[in-house]
């Protein structure tokens, strides 16, 4: 049926719904009812005439002005068109967002940062799109396609840029505060590559209560959510894939873990822009650490990544190649089994030498007085 047809038909049957009705409400109505009819059609069986069983939660849900017994007007009229008005819009611009054909693409959410002026600048300049990046949003139910809008100073002395999670200065990382407006869904681990919160927190629990190490919780998560899943790329030679990599889980729960800790403390998180991934976020760990021996228990909460590793050693009779797991027991303020880390100062010793930090390192060689501490 034509719309034209639709609304004469509606002229004609209730010409105070016809008077009375708004395009919006229309939308929302049809929408919602299509989406009903899919899910419990079957179950409740609605009819034109029919309406008790759905009418309350239409009601309750729409928030509309129109008076209920033109709502039912309303529904007797689109009934018979609601099986065609059901879409997923989700799946949409999942399964069509990349298409190749596509000139411009339209991933499943467009990234960007919370500001609109420099906060660096004393002219409180504009700021431009400098450029977009192209990446992917891990989450509990799946990898998304997801877009990075970089904003930049209009002001060309400035040199300051702005990404979705943090902005870039003189060779620092500076993360926005929930002052700020920065989205406390997620944040922006590496160059192409997001993480959920409840993702982060969700490995951290697993990780308390299983001693699992990033590779395996990268294994499970990518043979749940990417390898038997149709993702879309961006381009057939695009140079980075869906799946995520150890690299991004570990700094993802590193910068997660730290971010918490600057949100309870209302300070701004940052660190070197520049360096190695796996270096850089240690000068905010020691100095995490360094505040939780001066404050006490208060901020006990913190995530030792360095002590959670697979390690590789060789018998020196056999010449056999066998592994050995590193694993942190101090995780959110809990102790699992001991009071100290597990791994020994040899161990820590060795991850220093290998990543060139200060030896002995790491974060959970002081004993502590009890497993609630």
């Amino acid at each position: 049926m034509l719309l034209r047809d639709f609304v004469h038909q509606m002229d004609a049957k209730t010409p105070q719904l016809s008077a009375t009705l708004t395009v919006k409400d229309f939308v929302r109505f049809a929408s919602l009812t299509a989406k009903v009819q899919q899910v419990a059609g079957e179950s409740l069986r609605p009819t034109p005439a029919q309406t008790t069983a759905v009418m309350p939660f239409l009601i309750s849900a729409l928030l509309t002005q129109i008076p209920e017994h033109l709502m039912g007007e309303l529904w007797r009229l689109a009934f018979t068109h609601l099986p065609g008005c059901d879409i997923d819009t989700s799946a949409a611009l999942r399964l069509c967002g990349l298409s190749p054909d596509l000139t411009n693409k339209l991933p499943e959410q467009f990234l960007r940062a919370p500001l609109l002026i420099c906060i660096c600048c004393p002219e409180a300049s504009a700021l431009h799109i400098h450029s977009r990046l192209d990446g992917y949003l891990y989450d509990t139910d799946g990898t998304h396609a997801v877009q990075t809008v970089i904003l930049c100073c209009s002001n060309p002395t400035c040199g300051t840029f702005y990404r979705p999670s943090y902005y870039t200065k003189d060779g620092f990382q500076i993360y926005y505060s929930q002052a700020m407006g920065r989205e406390p869904n997620y944040l922006h681990i590496h160059c192409h590559f997001y993480m959920t919160c409840r993702l982060a927190y969700m490995f951290q629990v697993i990780q308390m209560l299983a001693h699992v190490s990033h590779f395996n919780l990268v294994n499970w998560y990518n043979q749940i959510f990417v390898e038997d899943t149709p993702i879309a790329h961006f381009d057939p030679n695009q140079k980075f894939t869906p799946s995520m990599s150890e690299e991004v889980c570990r700094d993802g729960l590193i910068i997660h873990s730290l971010m918490n800790h600057a949100n309870r403390r209302g300070i701004h998180q940052a660190v070197t822009s520049t360096g190695n991934d796996s270096i850089r976020f240690d000068s905010a760990i020691q100095d995490h650490l360094g505040r939780l021996s001066a404050e006490g228990t208060l901020y006990c909460d913190h995530f030792c990544s360095s002590c959670v590793r697979i390690t590789s050693q060789t018998d020196p009779e056999t010449g056999e190649t066998f592994y050995k797991s590193i694993r942190a027991v101090v995780t959110d303020g809990l102790t699992i089994g001991h009071y100290w880390c597990s791994a020994s100062s040899e161990q820590l010793q060795d991850i220093a030498k290998r990543f060139g930090l200060p030896a002995p390192e790491g974060p959970c060689t002081n004993h502590l007085n009890s497993i609630n501490d």
